[in-house]
């Protein structure tokens, strides 16, 4: 029987229509299908777990793959003040994912975070955010979620090109200088964290991708966009699920 790589993917709260302390612990199910078409066994961390139970979990997996999402708090890349942007904080939940990213890290095992996963990679690693990039950087592409369209209809939406740096690893992946992608999110890696490297730009040079200085000892990806809503329309998208599934097949 083949063996799978077993890949941790991290979790979101939402409240109950019950009301009170109900909720639901969610992962988007787009995730999980990609993960297990690279023939991969996603298996869904949930909130809470202290850092012995997640250092059990990852001696026992292959990988952690780290999903889009809210805001991170700017308190953990100790920004001195908060943007009025920033909303939809979840302390546990960046919690969950920087400690995680970090015990993956140091085991030196491999890591792919897409949108916020991008992000709490690089804030995990010691490097911080642009909290508004509209404010904050001049720029005329438009990187925020429009919300006058439904996330259906705009997860698939064609917004601007990247441009993959050469000599990386990203650039080993995939079979383009440029690629188009989505784009939904309104915060980006500022300062890149040590033992990191942006290997994507859009245009207006915001960070779209990050990877390891060192991909054959630490094998760490993190894009901006949302590749697994463009496998459709962008077959080259499902190549960095691939290789990151290699990856964690050793």
């Amino acid at each position: 029987m083949e063996q799978k790589p077993i890949i941790l993917i991290t979790s979101l709260r939402i409240p109950s229509p019950k009301g009170g302390s109900f909720s639901t612990v969610s992962v988007d199910a787009s995730y999980l299908d990609v993960l297990k078409a690279c023939r991969a066994v996603p298996l869904v961390v949930p909130l809470g777990l202290s850092r012995d139970e997640l250092e059990l979990l990852a001696d026992k997996t292959q990988g952690l793959f780290i999903p889009g999402g809210v805001d991170i708090n700017p308190k953990r890349y100790d920004a001195v003040a908060i943007h009025e942007s920033v909303s939809d904080i979840s302390e546990e939940r960046d919690e969950l994912e920087i400690m995680l990213a970090q015990i993956f890290i140091e085991k030196r095992k491999p890591i792919f975070g897409v949108c916020r996963g991008s992000q709490i990679i690089n804030v995990a690693m010691g490097g911080t955010l642009y909290q508004d990039i509209q404010s904050e950087i001049q720029t005329d592409i438009h990187h925020e979620y429009n919300k006058e369209i439904s996330l259906a209809e705009y997860f698939p939406k064609e917004i601007h090109e990247v441009i993959i740096a050469e000599n990386t690893a990203l650039a080993s992946f995939l079979p383009l200088s440029k690629i188009t992608v989505n784009s939904l999110h309104h915060q980006a890696v500022k300062d890149i964290a040590p033992g990191l490297l942006v290997c994507a730009r859009a245009e207006d040079g915001v960070a779209e991708a990050i990877e390891s200085e060192d991909m054959v000892s630490r094998w760490i990806l993190g894009v901006q966009w949302h590749p697994e809503m463009l496998i459709v329309q962008h077959p080259e998208n499902k190549i960095l699920f691939e290789k990151f599934i290699e990856a964690a097949r050793g």
